[in-house]
C-alpha cells in the first residue's frame, strides 16, 4: 500500500517541509495470528500445552475433558 502512494508523499514531505534532502523508507512487519480455543476440547489441550502436569492430573482423577 505505501508503495502505491510513495511518490505523492516523498513531494508532499519536500515540498511542505522545504526539504529536498528528505528521504522515505518502509520496513514490513509481519505477525502471526494466534488460534483462539472455542470447544471445551480446544481449551484443554491449549491449558494441557502450557501446563503437562494437567494431563496428569486429568488421568489420575479419571476425569473426562470431552464433557
Amino acid at each position: 500500500m505505501l508503495q502505491s502512494i510513495k511518490v505523492d508523499l516523498l513531494t508532499y514531505l519536500r515540498d511542505k517541509l522545504s526539504n529536498g534532502f528528505i528521504m522515505l523508507e518502509s520496513e514490513m512487519q509481519h505477525q502471526q495470528t494466534k488460534k483462539i480455543a472455542y470447544t471445551n476440547k480446544e481449551k484443554y489441550e491449549a491449558l494441557v500445552e502450557k501446563n503437562p502436569l494437567l494431563k496428569t492430573l486429568q488421568e489420575k482423577l479419571g476425569l473426562d475433558p470431552e464433557f
